[in-house]
């Protein structure tokens, strides 16, 4: 037996028969491939839906946490396998079509087996390469909870028809499905859930596009119109009547009429203009619900600022940052966390579990910010070189970490030894 629990008002009809809401029901439409990459390749909304996010997560990278020449060392093997730009491709083709991996190559003749990281030495790793969804299949999920590889596909196929161990492969989802859901083991392209209210807010300014050519409209009344375009004569006659008063209205901005607009026999003139005043408002709402279910603000979105007084759109862009910067902490750190451990190996030759990262903020301060923090971190470094808090030498170190990754006094890192931030 089923029990109905919703909000019903009898007087208004509200939750009973009368409310044709009651009859709304969500069905799960695929968006097919063909679909996406149309979108995607055709509408700049789309695009920009996708694109964004992931450059904005990798657009300042991150900062090891290291002595100078191990964080140098890290950067090297970073630059060597081109990360930063694999890691964008691969974000990039997982929210398109649900997901997408890194194949991690060590050299190993039967990539079927697991890739032990003890045996990757030092420039271990040769290549990552972005494999999109449809180049890579996903086995059935590991529904051990003592597995080491719970709710990760137990094999990977690729397209010519090889096994690859999971261990060996960097999986990036689009969006989260429900866990039952999780069938072939990828996720939801961003742009099924969108996709409508992209469709929307490009068709609103697609329609305002449409309208502009019908803003005037020369509007002649003619008497006995009907019965001249009756005959292939009359038709000819008139046709070339108004062709020709077109081209002295073009040539000498002036319309001639025969009569006085008023009688019968005369003809009236009009002209008729569209009313566009309320239409931007229209499409910039259609534009902000597409930016709301995007999660990303109109103004990283559009690209404009902030409309209405007083509007600094300081409070969105902080907002969205610290989004980004959650996602990069909640959901690309553990997906790369397999790579990163690997990544060591290669440009150390041994593990080291310490070793940490950070991702550099999105928001960059202007000169005279820089200047202002510079000003106060100065004066704290003096209070507690003058109380004798810290030992001179560890303090002198912390001020010269901090002076090389400030980027207040160009050549600064370089002189003492450190690589730039």
């Amino acid at each position: 037996m089923w029990l109905a629990d919703r909000l019903a008002n009898l007087v208004s009809g509200l939750g009973g028969p009368r409310d044709k809401s009651t009859g709304n029901l969500h069905v799960h439409v695929p968006r097919a491939r063909s679909e996406l990459d149309a979108a995607y390749r055709d509408n700049w909304l789309a695009r920009k839906v996708v694109d964004i996010v992931p450059f904005d997560m990798l657009r300042e990278w991150r900062a090891w946490q290291a002595p100078p020449e191990v964080a140098a060392a890290l950067a090297a093997s970073e630059e060597r396998l081109a990360l930063r730009d694999r890691l964008l491709r691969a974000l990039r083709l997982a929210r398109l079509h649900g997901g997408a991996a890194l194949l991690i190559g060590d050299g190993a003749p039967d990539p079927s087996l697991p890739l032990d990281p003890e045996a990757v030495g030092q420039g271990g790793l040769l290549y990552l390469h972005v494999l999109p969804r449809g180049r890579i299949q996903a086995g059935a999920i590991e529904r051990d909870p003592l597995s080491p590889w719970f709710g990760e596909p137990q094999v990977y196929t690729l397209a010519g028809g090889q096994a690859v161990h999971p261990s060996r492969v960097v999986r990036l989802l689009g969006a989260a499905l429900p866990e039952d859901a999780l069938g072939d083991g990828w996720g939801d392209s961003v742009l099924q859930a969108l996709l409508e209210a992209i469709d929307q807010a490009t068709a609103a300014a697609a329609h305002i596009a449409a309208m502009l050519p019908e803003a005037k409209q020369d509007v002649i009344s003619v008497p006995g119109l009907s019965q001249h375009l009756s005959t292939e004569d009359g038709t000819r006659q008139v046709t070339e009547r108004f062709a020709y008063a077109a081209r002295m209205k073009g040539l000498f901005g002036m319309l001639l009429l025969e009569g006085d607009g008023r009688s019968p026999e005369g003809e009236r003139y009009q002209q008729k203009q569209l009313d566009f005043s309320g239409l931007p408002e229209v499409a910039r709402l259609f534009l902000q619900v597409a930016a709301g279910a995007a999660d990303i603000p109109v103004t990283r979105l559009l690209g404009q600022s902030p409309a209405g007084l007083n509007a600094t759109g300081e409070s969105d862009i902080r907002n969205y940052h610290d989004h980004v910067a959650a996602r990069q902490t909640v959901e690309l750190t553990p997906a790369i966390a397999r790579l990163d451990r690997l990544l060591i190996r290669d440009a150390l030759g041994r593990d080291e579990p310490s070793l940490r990262y950070a991702w550099r903020p999105l928001a960059q301060a202007s000169e005279r910010e820089k200047a202002e923090i510079g000003r106060l971190k100065a004066e704290t470094a003096t209070m507690l070189a003058r109380e004798g808090v810290v030992p001179a030498e560890i303090l002198a170190r912390g001020v010269e970490g901090w002076l090389s990754a400030a980027d207040l006094f160009p050549g600064i890192a370089a002189a003492f030894g450190r690589p730039a931030a």
